[in-house]
């Protein structure tokens, strides 16, 4: 982490000229969960006919400590499951450091009543909006040969800040599927399926299957 411009032009002087990097601005007043971090994951898929759909029941990452700028503990920081995980009190307030997303509605109603903040009203349009600036900024380099039936899955990482302002913080490709509670064993087998159903079934029809309302929305199209 670099801390000053200084350190900054030091860095980026050391590099090979032309080479690109990302420089973020760490957000020091996070809205926190109980004292701690969170972030919210969201799981969106791109189409070779640039589609863009974004799974409806995104979850919620805590962190294991409780908030601190004075601490530099990456517990404390990062919420990232591949790092909470070998942390000491990893699951201690939350099994698997995993929230389904509609415990940040409750714990609105409970922490700011008198705002009639909303997951669905006032965090999830930002999310879609931004999901959207990131497709159109890279769409041209995602499938540049033009493949037919191509598709990816991204993670998306958005944080809130104390005035209740949505900010990306990172796209993953591979993103973790991974079940380290009861809600996420349900959650990640359903995204699949229905994922599988948007990409693969129009190719492959099933013979036979349930109805059931798919959970991935579809929000972006740009037509040919």
């Amino acid at each position: 982490m670099l801390k000053s411009l200084k350190e900054i032009n030091q860095f980026l002087n050391s590099k090979t000229p032309n080479s690109f990097w990302v420089i973020q601005k760490y957000i020091e007043r996070p809205l926190l969960y109980n004292g701690r971090k969170f972030d919210i994951r969201v799981w969106a898929i791109f189409t070779g006919t640039d589609e863009v759909f974004v799974y409806k029941k995104a979850y919620v990452r805590t962190s294991s400590d409780i908030y601190d700028l004075a601490n530099h503990n990456n517990y404390v920081h990062l919420t990232n499951q591949c790092l909470q995980v070998h942390g000491e009190n990893y699951g201690k307030h939350e099994e698997g450091n995993t929230l389904p997303l509609h415990a940040l509605d409750e714990y609105f109603k409970e922490k700011f009543p008198n705002y009639d903040i909303t997951v669905e009203k006032d965090i999830k349009p930002r999310i879609k909006d931004l999901i959207i600036d990131t497709f159109l900024c890279y769409r041209k380099q995602l499938n540049p040969n033009r493949r037919k039936h191509v598709f990816e899955l991204y993670g998306y990482d958005f944080l809130i800040d104390e005035d209740f302002r949505t900010w990306l913080i990172e796209v993953n490709t591979n993103p973790y599927l991974g079940t380290p509670n009861k809600y996420m064993e349900e959650l990640v087998p359903q995204m699949v399926d229905d994922m599988l159903e948007i990409v693969l079934d129009p190719l492959l029809p099933p013979k036979s299957k349930p109805p059931k309302g798919n959970t991935l929305n579809k929000i972006f199209q740009i037509d040919r």
